[in-house]
């Protein structure tokens, strides 16, 4: 990497600095959404969903964007000097490795939801048969899928490394115009794909199903149709515009920024979702907020509590009613069968 001044690539320095002081006022911001997007993926990382995996690594990457850009760019203002790199140095920076992970994965992760629900609703008794040996072997293709995917685009970058880019570095300057294409349409269609395959299921448990089987699918088909819906608006619709950017030119930076923003968004409200929509995920939130305060000890003391007093009701229904069993309302028995959020 080496330096070259302003004054080669334009011919209004005090303009051109200008311009990079709002650009890092806007990455500036960028540090700031993404780790507060990243802070509340925290909860969902805790109950081990996979999602969140993927949401936590693309709110980080947009952090780190920010971080990275604005320092290059305080930079530039302060010597007047521009960084030039080549495709291999742009393709060795963590946020834009980090990017592409979270990228590919999350709309993979949206198309494995979508899968298993489709499976779920049409076929249930093999889907009950195979759902932990499928899930995992889906999440493991997934990692093989987005592993092969940057390997690749690497590569191409080592290829390229002669070229020589300006300090704006990005996937179509680092990994050339096919890869960000191939990313962008990743994008919309893997988020349009399973929003499809969750719709199809949904409708499919309206109309055909019976009441028990519709109370059994519609709490988990409810929240994955709103986040797969959510990312397909949020995530899929700004791709799209940066798909069309590369058959028609370089996109406007305030509709680029916006595409970051939305994205952020997108992978910090599903805390959001879940919590609205999974009646289960409520229950284990309060878990770990009880646990955090210290408030096990007191609910340990209401249960004992409320034990001592069937035992009572029980004593005193045996004393009253000789050789008669006491009424099985004493003696609530109730199990809870947890399924892993995938």
């Amino acid at each position: 990497m080496y330096y070259k001044s302003i004054n080669t690539v334009t011919s209004d320095p005090a303009a051109y600095l200008d311009d990079l002081r709002g650009q890092v006022v806007s990455n500036q911001n960028l540090i700031y959404i993404g780790s507060i997007c990243a802070f509340i993926n925290i909860p969902l990382l805790l109950l081990l969903i996979t999602l969140a995996f993927a949401d936590l690594i693309n709110c980080l990457s947009i952090m780190a964007q920010g971080i990275q850009r604005s320092s290059i760019l305080l930079d530039v203002i302060a010597t007047s000097l521009m960084p030039i790199k080549s495709p291999f140095d742009c393709a060795g920076e963590l946020w834009l490795i980090l990017r592409e992970v979270g990228g590919l994965w999350a709309p993979m992760i949206q198309i494995i939801m979508g899968s298993e629900r489709i499976v779920a609703v049409f076929k249930p008794v093999w889907y009950n048969r195979t759902y932990r040996m499928r899930s995992v072997a889906s999440v493991l293709i997934s990692v093989l899928f987005v592993v092969a995917s940057i390997v690749s685009a690497t590569i191409v970058a080592w290829t390229r490394r002669e070229r020589k880019l300006s300090h704006y570095c990005g996937r179509r300057s680092a990994f050339t115009a096919s890869y960000g294409t191939y990313v962008y349409v990743i994008n919309v269609c893997g988020y349009a794909i399973g929003f499809a395959l969750n719709l199809i299921s949904y409708c499919k448990v309206r109309t055909f199903m019976s009441r028990t089987e519709k109370s059994r699918n519609l709490a988990r088909l409810r929240y994955y149709l709103a986040i797969s819906a959510m990312s397909t608006v949020l995530v899929s619709i700004p791709n799209l515009i940066n798909l069309a950017s590369v058959c028609f030119g370089r996109i406007a930076d305030r509709v680029a920024n916006a595409a970051n923003w939305a994205t952020a968004i997108n992978s910090g409200m599903n805390f959001f979702v879940y919590l609205a929509l999974n009646e289960e995920f409520r229950s284990r939130c309060k878990q770990i907020v009880n646990a955090l305060l210290g408030l096990n000890a007191t609910a340990s003391m209401v249960e004992a509590k409320s034990a001592m007093g069937n035992y009572q009701a029980e004593k005193g229904c045996v004393i009253k009613i000789k050789k008669k069993a006491c009424n099985s309302s004493l003696h609530p028995i109730s199990s809870h069968f947890r399924q892993t959020i995938s």
